[in-house]
């Protein structure tokens, strides 16, 4: 028997060509090929996104200056994995700013949106992305905020060489935008937002009010709050805002009262809480009605907020930010801080209880304290006066005195706080934490914001 070999010295790239097509056709033969699913149709949960999520976003409530997931820029930041690498940027950015960055923008989501409250929101990395690649004064003004924390956190004080090299070509850029554009788009009023709530941590009011006053006039050039599609930029101005009275004492430069009452009311919480809220309310003498609502809504939410903790259950966190928002505005409009105060003394105090409650909840968890110096003094004079009067309720004080220890002053090192609140805790017999805890929950009190520096402020006490 002969074995016939085949020849292949002299076949040209056509005749391979031809052989394979035959012999696949052999080996595919029955079989069926998947058509390929585009982008848009994939189930979002399984895409492996640099923006997680980010095909999840309400088109209702995204920026119409924002990231289009139609555009092929947006399709591949949401397709390219966790790397910085890939992505351009107005300039060349290493691997250490690219850490750096993603350090802070994780560090503000989670501060911003608390993740034991709060449904995951990393979507909101979309807008802030998109701002950073396409505008060069996002870009140099996130670097600076960026490389602030990082300094922050190494131990430094003020602001590095670094900080000011990037605020100085924030500032460059946005005058040479300014100059360009008739109306600041919604990068530009993002970098100005930036930079006042950089100078509210640095404790610079003087340099936040400049800046906020540009703010204003970007915000009212656009038509109002109103003309804001974008949420998590407009939440992020009021936020801004919010902060800045609550440091300067002044009058906030905007309004915004969108607070959940259909959802609120829709609970079977709500009419227990409005109750509860009633028969606290007078028992501490708080009589003025706007402070009476204003209450009860900030105790309906506390009450609400700790059922879900206790429960693994989260809450929208938009909704979350309209809570917030809404009860510091009513507040600090209600009465600002370095205006007449023409309230009754259990009203004042308990006005100053719950601005002192917002500011524990704005930008940082409640341990970490910023300089609230109109608060600080208010409070010392106005608990001064309700400690000498016999008809003041003990369980609203110690309330108030807590709350103004998570805040404003510091326990450890202020004698005076102590001083009352050993006072207080021996007139009403109390024996532990658990015990003042039960008190203390009968009024605004969200446990994921105050029982970790409440339990602090016991342990001082009973320490020293």
């Amino acid at each position: 028997m002969e074995f016939q070999f085949i020849d292949n010295t002299n076949i040209d790239a056509s005749a391979r060509k031809t052989i394979r097509s035959s012999v696949m056709r052999g080996r595919n033969a029955g079989k069926t090929r998947p058509k390929r699913q585009p982008l848009q149709g994939r189930d979002p949960s399984k895409l492996r996104v640099l923006v997680p999520d980010v095909a999840n976003i309400n088109r209702k409530g995204v920026d119409r200056n924002g990231p289009d997931l139609e555009d092929p820029a947006s399709r591949m930041l949401a397709t390219v994995g966790n790397e910085f690498t890939v992505l351009r940027y107005p300039k060349p950015l290493d691997s250490h700013m690219q850490r750096i960055v993603r350090q802070f923008m994780d560090m503000t989501s989670a501060i911003i949106y608390p993740k034991d409250l709060c449904i995951d929101v990393k979507e909101s990395y979309a807008i802030w992305f998109e701002f950073f690649q396409r505008d060069e004064a996002f870009f140099h003004c996130l670097l600076a905020m960026a490389q602030a924390l990082s300094d922050w956190r190494q131990g430094g004080q003020g602001e590095s060489i670094k900080v000011m090299r990037y605020l100085a070509n924030t500032y460059r850029c946005i005058n040479e935008k300014l100059k360009k554009e008739g109306t600041p788009d919604d990068a530009t009023v993002a970098v100005v937002m930036s930079i006042t709530m950089h100078n509210n941590l640095l404790r610079a009011p003087g340099g936040a009010k400049v800046h906020l006053n540009a703010l204003q006039r970007m915000v009212e050039l656009r038509g109002g709050l109103s003309s804001f599609s974008a949420m998590l930029l407009l939440h992020k101005i009021c936020r801004t805002d919010i902060e800045f009275s609550l440091q300067s004492g002044s009058l906030p430069r905007f309004y915004r009262d969108e607070f959940p009452y259909v959802m609120m009311r829709s609970s079977p919480l709500w009419l227990d809480a409005a109750y509860e809220a009633f028969i606290t309310t007078m028992n501490a003498q708080v009589y003025n009605l706007e402070i009476q609502s204003i209450f009860r809504d900030t105790l309906f939410v506390s009450k609400f907020l700790n059922i879900l903790k206790a429960t693994n259950q989260k809450l929208d966190p938009l909704v979350f930010q309209e809570m917030l928002i809404s009860t510091g505005y009513r507040l600090m409009h209600t009465c600002p801080l370095d205006g007449v105060r023409i309230l009754g003394l259990a009203d004042n105090i308990c006005h100053l209880a719950l601005s002192a409650l917002v500011a524990t909840m704005l930008i940082r968890k409640s341990h970490s304290k910023l300089s609230y110096p109109f608060l600080a003094g208010l409070f010392r004079d106005t608990i001064a006066s309700a400690m000498d009067d016999p008809t003041m309720d003990d369980n609203f004080l110690l309330w108030t005195l807590f709350v103004a220890g998570i805040s404003v002053l510091n326990v450890k090192e202020d004698t005076w706080l102590q001083l009352n609140l050993r006072l207080l805790i021996s007139r009403m017999k109390l024996e532990s934490w658990q015990g003042a805890k039960i008190i203390l929950r009968a009024y605004p009190w969200i446990d994921y914001f105050h029982d970790e520096p409440g339990r602090e402020i016991w342990s001082v006490l009973v320490s020293n």
